[in-house]
């Protein structure tokens, strides 16, 4: 569902209601810790689709984890904010996390099957959100569980309550999911790959009821992906990140038609483009390792705009240039001017 000038206008102008600051995130012990994610910023608005894109090993998943209080042992946030409703996360318990998580703020996962408990039935599983954070009957639960199903597009949705994760197709499987961190109406909804392991129908099925659902309740929404066709369809904020940075900011036209890091113009040429047909062009080499950077900007061994400065100064993240500093977009590139000069065709 595409949203209006206006409507893009206002989100923009929202408070956010999640952001990350300068956040880095390492594994290892205090004051050793391996840099995987490094100085994010970004701010998830009302009403508006944010896409966080780049490669595999990026940091995009541990970014959204750390939104959700969820990082995997062994794993902190070293410095910077994670901000909800404006308050710091830094510190917060447990308990304070799960008040959090559901009505505030919810993730629909990549891979449905592990996130599902495969001992207990779907329509359990989805109830228990209204019951424990709702104190609200069995019967009331099982209720609305039941009406969210059908919403979400599950099938004869009393019979299914009471399958198991199993029993369902993976379509099936991901409207589960997505029933679940609808039910409690969040304002923020993180969505990680959502559509990946997905059939190009069901895909379009999913992707539409995410944003058919988001626009209704005006979320703020947070779309991670590798893929800038899914982006472009449902987004109107891009974000790039690469090795753990984000590298490129903008609005989806911005980012889309002048790409000013040469990682994003990569991505953009090495997608299929029916007004541009003929041989896809990739990025060549592999991104580095996380923790284990260059020296300089970590994309110059892959860039053919580099030069010295890359190889010696990790660039700073400025407004892009001949824009002014109103528009938001942004860029870590020493040789932004130069790339807008060579500007590829308008993409839609």
């Amino acid at each position: 569902m595409s949203s209006t000038v206006e409507e893009v206008a206002g989100a923009t102008e929202a408070t956010p209601v999640a952001r990350l600051r300068g956040v880095h995130i390492g594994f290892g012990a205090p004051g050793r810790e391996r840099p995987v994610v490094r100085g994010v910023e970004l701010d998830l608005v009302p009403g508006r689709v944010t896409a966080l894109v780049g490669e595999s090993g990026s940091g995009k998943s541990l970014t959204t984890l750390a939104l959700m209080g969820l990082l995997p042992g062994g794993a902190r946030v070293s410095a910077g904010s994670v901000e909800i409703d404006g308050h710091d996360t830094a510190g917060f318990t447990d308990a304070q996390w799960r008040r959090l998580r559901g009505p505030k703020i919810a993730m629909v996962f990549q891979d449905p099957m592990a996130a599902l408990n495969p001992s207990f039935t779907v329509g359990w599983q989805v109830a228990e959100t209204f019951r424990r954070h709702q104190g609200v009957s069995h019967r009331t639960a099982r209720a609305r569980t039941i009406e969210l199903m059908r919403t979400v597009g599950i099938p004869d949705a009393e019979h299914k309550y009471h399958s198991y994760p199993h029993e369902f197709s993976g379509g099936m499987r991901q409207r589960a999911m997505i029933a679940m961190a609808l039910a409690l109406e969040p304002e923020v909804l993180l969505a990680d790959e959502p559509t990946t392991a997905l059939d190009v129908t069901v895909q379009a099925q999913i992707l539409r009821l995410l944003t058919t659902r988001q626009a209704e309740a005006r979320m703020a929404m947070l779309l991670v992906s590798h893929d800038l066709g899914v982006v472009a369809r449902v987004a109107q904020h891009v974000a790039v990140m690469y090795a753990g940075r984000i590298v490129e900011a903008g609005t989806l036209d911005e980012v889309y038609t002048t790409p000013a890091h040469p990682y994003t113009r990569g991505l953009l040429d090495a997608m299929p483009d029916p007004g541009r047909p003929g041989r896809l062009v990739p990025i060549e080499g592999q991104p580095p390792a996380p923790g284990h950077l260059p020296a300089g900007c970590a994309f110059a061994p892959r860039c053919r705009f580099a030069t010295e400065v890359c190889r010696t100064d990790d660039p700073a993240t400025l407004p892009v240039p001949g824009r002014g500093t109103s528009t938001g977009h942004v860029a870590a590139c020493h040789h932004s001017a130069r790339i807008l000069g060579t500007e590829p065709e308008a993409r839609s």
